[in-house]
């Protein structure tokens, strides 16, 4: 069944439906909310809200924009609202991945360099507000598409452009050259 159809079953006060949408979205709501707040503690706090919302809220989606997005659009706003409620960002960035090398020297020294490159990243990000932390985020983190945030945050996409730019350009300026991080953006 497909999100627009689990939300208007929604609408019509399906739980299950909820439940399915609940499944689908939980992880995703909870990796922009972690992102943002930075404590495993208040981002599954924020998702509950977030997804209380959507249950609370599913009678004014009207199909503008995909269930998805307006889903997204919720979270982001319980978020953001968690974030400036709270007023500050806690320090613990990412999970380290397992190296494929079987050298215990090499594993080290790329999980020391994880680390180093984890800290700098969060460093730069917390020179950030919270709604540009989340569209940084939400566009390269979650890879959503410049349309998609721009209704998620209900602004036009031209004014995303150029406040993902400017949230780059502040990022560029902490971070120094930050190849590791833009690449040849």
């Amino acid at each position: 069944m497909s999100d627009e159809e689990l939300l208007r079953r929604c609408q019509g006060g399906d739980e299950a439906a909820l439940g399915e949408l609940i499944a689908r979205y939980q992880e995703r709501l909870f990796r922009i909310a972690y992102r943002v707040l930075r404590d495993g503690g208040r981002a599954e706090d924020a998702v509950a809200d977030a997804l209380a919302a959507v249950w609370f809220r599913c009678g004014s989606w009207r199909g503008d924009a995909t269930a998805g997005t307006w889903i997204h659009q919720v979270g982001y706003r319980v978020v953001i609202d968690h974030a400036r409620s709270r007023g500050r960002w806690w320090r613990i960035w990412t999970r380290a991945k397992p190296s494929e090398s079987s050298d215990p020297s090499a594993v080290a020294a790329a999980s020391d360099h994880r680390a180093e490159v984890s800290r700098k990243l969060d460093q730069a990000l917390a020179t950030l507000s919270a709604e540009d932390r989340a569209l940084v985020h939400l566009h390269y983190f979650e890879e959503q598409s410049l349309a998609e945030i721009a209704t998620i945050v209900n602004t036009t996409r031209d004014a995303l452009k150029m406040r993902l730019s400017r949230a780059r350009a502040r990022l560029r300026q902490v971070l120094g050259d930050g190849d590791e991080f833009f690449g040849s953006e």
